[in-house]
């Protein structure tokens, strides 16, 4: 893709005086610091412009504060950035970056003494992609002049994706925007993304329509320009226009609000398929091409050749535990070390009797990775009644510390802190992958001991709610709630993909309101009805910064469609992995 950048910029030095500054003078000597007692930083607030072809430039100074007046310690002081991927300092010049802007303070420090200032390094960036990869004819010479003056109602385009609202992680390398053209005459289009950071425009053609629409990939700089100039920042404005090559008159479409996680999303992410190649996939999150590879497939090193999968992996990401065979089989298949598969792979006992010892339909790792939680649904009770635990080194039961039950739980999941196990409630059985009007409960350690288990979220009639997950600091863990139809236990509500499920957030305490995530379950401008299928939430095990916040992030099975593109039936069709971040201090004031 060849890139033409506009936009120069040139940057005049500012003069700055300082009243009654001694600057080395009547004698003193520079390099005492004796009665330093602030530090002051000039210029305090400053807006520079920046470019990918630009460098931005500034040089600062730094006025100390004695008890006789003030002294130019410029020379004496370390500058620095608290977001260092905006630039860096040479002694006291600041150098910015051609690749990204943003908002920033400037530091200076010397004999413990800091001082700091306000820098918002605003870029620019303008991108013409070439004849072919979006199709169409050649671009103008210079396209913006077909979107200068009035937009036109009856031009509009529609943008349709990514959703308006959305957070996304600075390192995912590029992003889809789709959008229909608005008017047959709307053969040129500009994507527009506008913040207090940032001024990037792409000119672009259609190329081949899907489903009446456009959809363009943004490379990975002009993304990069756009996410890392506004990560952990204010919302970005993107907003679509479309004219032709005659300048005949333009529309614009609404304007969506995009956000930029402060941090990267980092690690694998594993999840289980059906479609081509059935079996455990691996994505590596911010690799440059995010293709799923196969991790483990039904014909690995000696599986028999069904299907492998309701997997979970330690904290530490070193070990698995998945289930061979599904319903009424569920041999264990084990991983102590990930690094070293297949060939570290084991498969305990290789019989498919219902009851036979060590199989597993749903685990979940302690935090140490030494111990996981099993249950098995397909055997009679009191089996199935029962949390079983194994070993994290061979992954054998350990019947000793299995924690047997009045009732059959299902999905288990134990806290990061190592001191609850949370579980699904089965309120009627039917399959351990097809529970029935479940309710979520949980049971506490203390010392080496479980105790009695406590509700969480009640059993409810016409509702089924399963499948906990806890977040990384423990405090909260999210759920499945599925609504039945009148005497309902098919797959409506079976806890398997349910068409009507979405995502709620409970409290591990007796009584606690549960809170819906709203923003996680909306659909999305092409969703035409609001049952998703929003299925199987789960953390990354990761806690990330956000300003003075925090963040974490989930990934939910969905049958949502991803703008123009569309998995199919809402009921039965495809279901693709979707991401949203959680701010866990609002979930904790309800």
């Amino acid at each position: 893709m060849r890139r033409q950048n506009l936009l120069l910029f040139l940057f005049g030095a500012l003069v700055l005086s300082c009243n009654n500054a001694n600057v080395g003078g009547n004698g003193q000597d520079p390099d005492d610091l004796t009665g330093l007692s602030a530090i002051r930083v000039e210029p305090p607030d400053l807006t520079l412009e920046s470019s990918a072809t630009q460098v931005a430039t500034y040089g600062y100074k730094a006025i100390g504060t004695f008890p006789d007046g003030e002294r130019d310690l410029s020379s004496r002081v370390t500058f620095y950035l608290d977001n260092s991927g905006v630039g860096q300092f040479n002694q006291a010049q600041f150098q910015g970056s051609t690749r990204q802007g943003g908002d920033t303070k400037v530091y200076a420090q010397v004999g413990g003494i800091t001082g700091s200032a306000h820098l918002l390094v605003h870029f620019s960036a303008t991108v013409k992609v070439a004849p072919g990869a979006g199709g169409g004819a050649a671009l103008p010479a210079d396209p913006s002049l077909s979107f200068k003056g009035t937009a036109m109602a009856t031009r509009s385009p529609q943008l349709v994706y990514p959703n308006n609202g959305v957070m996304l992680p600075p390192n995912i390398q590029s992003l889809e925007v789709h959008w229909k053209p608005g008017a047959a005459a709307n053969t040129l289009f500009q994507l527009s993304f506008q913040s207090p950071s940032t001024n990037v425009t792409t000119y672009t053609r259609c190329g081949t329509p899907v489903n009446n629409g456009c959809i363009f990939a943004l490379d990975a700089d002009t993304y990069s320009y756009v996410a890392n100039s506004n990560s952990g920042g204010q919302p970005v404005s993107l907003t679509v226009r479309g004219s032709d090559d005659n300048a005949t008159g333009f529309g614009e479409s609404a304007t969506f609000q995009m956000q930029f996680s402060q941090e990267n999303v980092n690690g694998g992410l594993y999840y289980w398929t059906t479609s081509g190649n059935t079996g455990i996939m691996r994505v590596d999150f911010g690799s440059s091409s995010l293709t799923p590879t196969l991790f483990l497939t039904p014909n690995q090193n000696g599986l028999p050749g069904t299907c492998v999968g309701c997997h979970a992996i330690s904290r530490d990401g070193t070990k698995m535990v998945s289930s061979l065979g599904g319903q009424n089989d569920g041999r264990l298949v084990y991983i102590a070390n990930m690094a070293a598969a297949p060939a570290n792979l084991v498969t305990l006992n290789g019989t498919t009797a219902a009851s036979s010892n060590n199989h597993v339909q749903f685990a979940s790792f302690n935090p140490d990775g030494s111990r996981f939680v099993a249950i098995y649904g397909d055997a009679p009770a009191p089996e199935r009644n029962t949390l079983f635990m194994h070993d994290g080194n061979t992954g054998l039961r350990i019947s000793g510390e299995s924690v047997v039950l009045s009732f059959e739980p299902d999905h288990p999941d134990w806290s990061p802190n190592g001191g609850m196990i949370a579980f699904s409630h089965v309120g009627q059985h039917q399959t351990s992958q097809r529970p029935f009007n479940c309710g979520i409960d949980m049971v506490q350690q203390t010392g080496t001991a479980w105790g009695q288990p406590t509700t969480v979220v009640p059993i409810t009639s016409g509702k089924n709610r399963y499948n906990p997950n806890f977040a990384p600091d423990s405090s909260f863990f999210i759920y499945s709630e599925s609504t039945c139809a009148s005497g309902s236990t098919g797959d409506d509500c079976d806890a398997d993909a349910d068409p009507s499920a979405k995502t709620w957030a409970g409290k591990p305490q007796a009584g606690a309101t549960a809170v819906a995530l709203a923003k996680a379950s909306a659909g999305g401008v092409m969703d035409t009805q609001t049952a998703l299928s929003d299925t199987y939430p789960r953390f990354s095990p990761f806690q990330q910064k956000q300003g003075a916040g925090r963040l974490f992030w989930v990934t939910v099975s969905s049958r949502r469609k991803a703008g123009l593109r569309d998995p199919g039936a809402y009921n039965g069709g495809k279901q693709w992995l979707w991401m949203f971040a959680v701010d866990p201090d609002k979930v904790a004031a309800g």
